[in-house]
């Protein structure tokens, strides 16, 4: 009779921690689609008639539907003949609220019938609108360099070390992840070593 009780109780005791965390620990994640993708080109005012846009893996946010900042454009010309590379790009996106999603990228190309690409394409449109610093800029920050974040709110400051995702011109906005890239954070750069934000 114990030796039942006993083993009903172990029983009970195994599966109460995984019950317990399938109730507390499960955080709910929503898929970004090519869809959700194209609405927001459109959205940046980027006509999207005859671009087909493909997401390269599966990318989850935290809520449904966020808003999605264009990171940069790369064109696809390494490995495709030069009538390709002109009508494909590499988009990096990420969601403009911090810690929402991970950066990810998205190939964008005309289709067939409207592959010659002129000033006006919805591809061109993209590149001219989100390029990388031109040639003559100075880029104050490059992707993969460590530096100091500094968050304040008027009484509060606290100091983060980061690595940058993008290269970054000071003044503008880049984003930024601890080194165990778990955090993600939109900051302004100030110098190579040296990005701020306010919390």
């Amino acid at each position: 009779m114990n030796r039942k009780r006993v083993a009903a109780l172990l029983a009970t005791a195994i599966s109460l921690p995984v019950w317990v965390n399938s109730q507390t620990g499960s955080r709910e994640h929503f898929e970004i689609t090519a869809q959700h993708v194209a609405e927001t080109l459109s959205n940046k005012g980027i006509q999207i008639a005859g671009l087909h846009v493909s997401l390269l893996a599966k990318v989850v946010a935290s809520e449904p539907d966020p808003d999605l900042d264009v990171l940069s454009v790369e064109p696809l010309g390494l490995r495709r003949s030069a009538h390709d590379a002109a009508s494909s790009y590499m988009v990096k996106l990420g969601c403009h609220a911090d810690g929402m999603c991970l950066p990810f990228y998205v190939t964008a190309s005309l289709n067939q019938g409207t592959a010659s690409v002129q000033a006006g394409s919805p591809i061109a449109t993209i590149a001219s609108a989100t390029a990388s610093p031109k040639a003559n800029t100075a880029v104050t920050i490059r992707a993969g360099a460590h530096a100091t974040l500094v968050m304040y709110d008027g009484d509060a400051q606290i100091e983060v070390a980061v690595v940058s995702l993008e290269n970054g011109i000071a003044g503008h906005k880049i984003h930024v992840a601890s080194p165990d890239h778990k955090q993600i954070y939109l900051a302004e750069v100030v110098s190579p070593t040296l990005l701020t934000r306010s919390f």
